[in-house]
């Protein structure tokens, strides 16, 4: 693929997923098992083609009426109208809540543990691991006309989408949106599948890799000195072959720098790389990433 002209992923939305059969439904369509959630905690999960393909990375919470997927706002229309043809004849309503919900990102003491759900009156929090800059974190859902806090910022931002980055969090946007299998972008290590739980869509493909498979790709946290590179950009190695793809970057406050993950070939993650906008610079995961 040539380097994309898509924008960074945009700002986070919640698809609410209800009815009676909105745990089953759910169960049979996302890699990780929404049984085993409570009212107290949230994690991470995939929606998969068939191919095993990554169409959607979702923030999953139960709340009293079914649940919440917190996806990019980019992606949320295609991912109603797919999941719609799986519903058949379940007892399962899928709503974009842009017009009733709001997702912000706030910092500071007080916040929910990582992985906690806490509510607060009309607010829901979920906790985030602590970013770059050493402070508690958490997504802030509220009905969109409360009032927000004055600590809290757009998950669109900048700095707020570096700490998303040097926490080591994938995120699909339409340039990108297709090309993974859920393994290539670290959701075995952020325990965001679940290879006990029974079928969903792309599960053959996925647990081939993981009992036998081995993993030839994977995502890399990287610095970035130049332009900064758009999702969906090619990685290069010093011979100027294809080596990866970015997700998403950010940039840092000085000028002409910032931070990006990318998937990239395991036999490349050492070699001399660049985008046709930035040199690249090998950084850190905050877990360990067992090759």
């Amino acid at each position: 693929m040539t380097d994309s002209t898509a924008s960074a992923p945009s700002a986070l939305g919640v698809i609410a997923v209800t009815g009676a059969d909105a745990a089953d439904f759910l169960r049979a369509q996302l890699t990780n098992d929404v049984m085993r959630l409570g009212h107290d905690r949230h994690f991470l999960a995939a929606w998969c083609d068939a191919k095993g393909r990554a169409q959607m990375i979702a923030r999953v919470c139960e709340r009293d009426d079914g649940y919440w997927l917190v996806v990019p706002e980019s992606l949320m229309a295609g991912l109603l109208k797919r999941l719609q043809m799986y519903v058949l004849r379940a007892a399962v309503k899928l709503q974009d809540c842009r017009d009733t919900l709001r997702v912000v990102a706030q910092r500071g003491p007080g916040l929910p543990e990582p992985s906690e759900v806490r509510a607060e009156a009309d607010t829901v929090l979920l906790g985030l691991p602590v970013g770059s800059s050493g402070e508690p974190r958490a997504l802030n859902i509220a009905r969109i006309d409360e009032p927000v806090e004055p600590d809290c910022l757009e998950t669109s931002d900048p700095s707020w989408v570096a700490e998303e980055i040097d926490a080591g969090v994938p995120a699909l946007c339409p340039a990108t949106q297709g090309q993974f299998v859920p393994q290539m972008l670290n959701l075995h290590w952020l325990e965001a599948i679940d290879f006990d739980k029974g079928c969903y869509p792309g599960q053959e493909v996925i647990a081939r890799l993981h009992y036998r498979g081995r993993l030839t790709r994977r995502m890399y946290r990287l610095f970035w000195h130049g332009d900064m590179p758009a999702p969906g950009s090619d990685v290069l190695d010093a011979a100027g072959e294809r080596v990866g793809t970015v997700l998403y970057s950010a940039p840092y406050a000085d000028e002409g720098r910032g931070v990006l993950l990318a998937v990239l070939k395991t036999s490349a993650a050492q070699a001399s790389l660049a985008t046709a906008q930035a040199t690249l610079e090998a950084g850190q995961l905050p877990y360990p990433t067992p090759d």
